[in-house]
């Protein structure tokens, strides 16, 4: 099974919001599944979590995964509050039923032994709650290539810890992505549709703008056997060469019309 869904921030950007923008629009341009960006204290708290439920249910939303801050810490003090995080995310998931926790590695993580003894802790307690740890790549983060994996798995792993292969940070990074797939598709457990323009270079753009082959990608994926979500984001982070322009409903929609024919099962 693979199905379509979308990020909170392709309808919100990086802003505190109560989803209004997702929940009153989603459903209309044609996405069922959605991966909610929970990157601020109050968005997990038990209120909010059964708000997001509720308003699923009124619009029709099924979610598909919680997007959280980053792991790891470069202090005890910060590991600890982050591990009590995570399997408070944990429990939220499973409470809304997605069975997946995704995010990077904090910018402050300065090695990644740090993100190997969270997610050692966090291993038994994911399984317990079937929920899937799912760590994402980054350029410009400690955990960006498959070299950065094939040294965390080497310390970490178990059944419920893998990888969110994210295709356009993965390019920016200057890492092919079927290069990535060789080595950890028996790892990845989550999908991010992302378009970088420029190899080897954060050059985030619309889809359809860029070099990045994400049909290519979904579907080596499924022919490895992958089963689960590929989640549109379509990022603010495209305007920070200073000439952004508003995304449109039209924008929004257009990954539908490229990817939900990718869908399977």
């Amino acid at each position: 099974m693979i199905r379509l869904a979308v990020s909170s921030l392709t309808f919100e950007g990086f802003e505190n919001t109560r989803f209004e923008n997702l929940f009153e629009n989603a459903a209309n341009v044609g996405y069922r599944y959605v991966e909610f960006n929970c990157w601020y204290p109050e968005m997990l708290l038990p209120e909010n979590i059964k708000r997001i439920r509720r308003r699923c249910e009124e619009s029709g939303l099924i979610p598909a995964a919680l997007h959280v801050s980053g792991f790891g810490g470069n202090t005890s003090e910060i590991l600890t509050l982050n591990t009590m995080h995570k399997l408070y995310a944990i429990e939220a998931a499973a409470q809304l039923g997605c069975r997946r926790v995704v995010g990077s590695a904090m910018q402050s993580c300065s090695h990644l032994d740090e993100l190997a003894a969270e997610t050692e802790l966090l291993s038994k307690e994911a399984e317990k709650a079937d929920v899937l740890i799912c760590l994402e790549n980054h350029c410009n983060n400690i955990l960006a290539t498959s070299r950065d994996y094939e040294y965390l798995f080497e310390r970490t792993g178990g059944s419920h810890i893998g990888v969110c292969l994210d295709g356009g940070h993965l390019e920016a990074a200057g890492e092919s992505i079927g290069s990535f797939i060789e080595k950890l598709s028996d790892k990845i457990n989550h999908i991010h549709l992302k378009e970088n323009r420029f190899f080897g270079k954060k050059s985030f753009c619309r889809f359809g703008q860029g070099m990045t082959d994400n049909a290519a990608m979904v579907n080596e994926m499924y022919r490895r056997g992958y089963s689960g979500y590929m989640s549109v984001e379509l990022s603010p982070e495209i305007g920070e060469d200073g000439n952004f322009q508003p995304f449109t409903m039209e924008d929004r929609r257009y990954p539908l019309e490229l990817f939900k024919k990718l869908e399977r099962g």
